[in-house]
């Protein structure tokens, strides 16, 4: 999920501060790489807002949906990612 790419790009952006450490002023570099995880904080949360946002009106078509079969898959997905977050919560 976007935990995982996150890590990447905040790992990859710290390693560029490591290498650039000796070159450059400490507070601009500090500013600059603050200012780029910023950024890239917002860019993985607005993807993460999309694909809840998409899964949502995904669900709620299918139980709004005048079809009983797919009103019932619904149900069972909402059932299963319940189960799945409780799971992971404990």
């Amino acid at each position: 999920m976007s935990v995982e790419s996150f890590y990447d790009n905040a790992r990859r952006l710290v390693a560029n501060l490591l290498e650039e450490t000796p070159k450059a002023d400490r507070e601009q570099l500090i500013d600059a790489y603050a200012q780029l995880l910023t950024q890239l904080h917002a860019a993985e949360s607005h993807k993460m807002l999309n694909e809840v946002i998409d899964d949502a009106r995904t669900r709620l078509d299918a139980r709004l949906s005048p079809d009983p079969v797919r009103q019932t898959i619904a149900s069972v997905q909402t059932t299963v990612q319940d189960f799945w977050r409780a799971l992971w919560k404990e």
